[in-house]
């Protein structure tokens, strides 16, 4: 069959490139030609940021911030092409089209590399059935959809769906109140594949700690907590993708790398839904810090696996919390278990 996956497949991030990578090497396996379609960026309807970010930089913070810049533009012009991603491909003919995983409903985000796209809910798809994918609402909410008077708009599209899966509660509370049908609960394509087979590894660093998270954005506090741990347990702190001003070295991994260094790292301190994935699947010890932008979809994960004690809620507690050993044996039977249904899913969907 001729498979398309609208994703977030463009977007210059660590976690949307593994997804394409899983989904695309999965659906391949499975016997089917697969393409990413590209949906049309449409204006935001929310300007409002929910997060809050460093403010003043310091001749450090613009030299590495300049480095990931020139690290974006390479992502696209050269990581994208790697995967078969290059000219833009909308709405082409096919069999399926698979929207997800990753925030593929979160019409109402303020990001404008993806906007209020009503072709993510499946608007003027050019196939024969649609279906998601652990589809993420991310902030959004059914409430924020009846703000911006999206409700009738997204719940007549899902309708039209042959069948949704999701991979959070509120995604699967977001579908059952729009159209009263309960969705799938399935396994982020990140923890569905094996990268074995797929990864780099030229990791040469040691004794380091990995923090992830969007540019800058963790606060003065949380900077000084990590850079004292580090200074407590001579680590040097590392970037990887992006930079905090905490950091010792900021490296831009090429996306297949980043497992490898995840691996390696002695702790993570993250505030993301992938940092915290990659963490899990490396078997890593590592501190999550959830943020009101995220907090649906990462309180979801920890507690869904097992780890809802990585949540970090003051950062007073954040040595004892790196320093604590993990069990991720919960976790891993989990994982197994929804591995399972994933496949079953998509092989009776596709």
């Amino acid at each position: 069959m001729k498979i398309g996956i609208m994703s977030m497949q463009r977007i210059t991030n660590y976690g949307s490139y593994l997804i394409a990578v899983a989904l695309k090497n999965t659906f391949e396996k499975m016997g089917h030609e697969v393409q990413f379609v590209d949906f049309k960026i449409e204006p935001c309807i929310n300007n409002e940021s929910l997060d809050t970010y460093l403010e003043e930089l310091t001749e450090k913070d613009k030299f590495f911030i300049n480095q990931t810049h020139e690290f974006k533009q390479k992502f696209k012009t050269e990581f994208l092409k790697e995967l078969g991603i290059d000219k833009r491909n909308e709405r082409p003919q096919l069999d399926t089209l698979v929207i997800g995983s990753d925030e593929v409903f979160n019409c109402t985000q303020d990001n404008p590399d993806v906007g209020c796209s009503l072709e993510l809910f499946g608007k003027d798809a050019n196939a024969k059935s649609i279906i998601s994918y652990a589809a993420s609402c991310g902030s959004t909410t059914y409430d924020k959809l009846k703000k911006y008077s999206l409700d009738k708009d997204v719940s007549n599209l899902l309708r039209k769906f042959k069948s949704i899966s999701v991979r959070d509660n509120n995604s699967k509370e977001f579908v059952e109140q729009l159209i009263g049908v309960t969705p799938e609960m399935s396994l982020d394509p990140v923890l569905l594949y094996n990268f074995e087979n797929d990864i780099i590894d030229n990791v040469k660093e040691k004794n380091y700690i990995i923090v992830y998270s969007y540019n800058l954005r963790f606060s003065k506090e949380e900077n000084e907590a990590i850079k004292k741990f580090a200074e407590k347990y001579n680590k040097q702190i590392i970037g990887v993708g992006n930079y905090q001003s905490c950091c010792d070295k900021y490296i831009p991994a090429h996306p297949l790398e980043v497992l490898p260094y995840f691996q390696k790292a002695d702790y993570i301190f993250t505030d993301t839904f992938h940092g915290s994935i990659f963490a899990m699947k490396t078997k890593r010890p590592f501190a999550t810090i959830i943020r009101p932008s995220n907090k649906q979809k990462l309180g979801d994960l920890l507690e869904r696996f097992h780890l809802s004690d990585r949540c970090l809620s003051s950062l007073d507690n954040l040595e004892s919390l790196l320093l604590e050993p993990i069990d991720f044996s919960k976790a891993y039977e989990t994982i197994e278990k929804e591995r399972k249904k994933a496949l079953q899913y998509l092989e009776k969907n596709l």
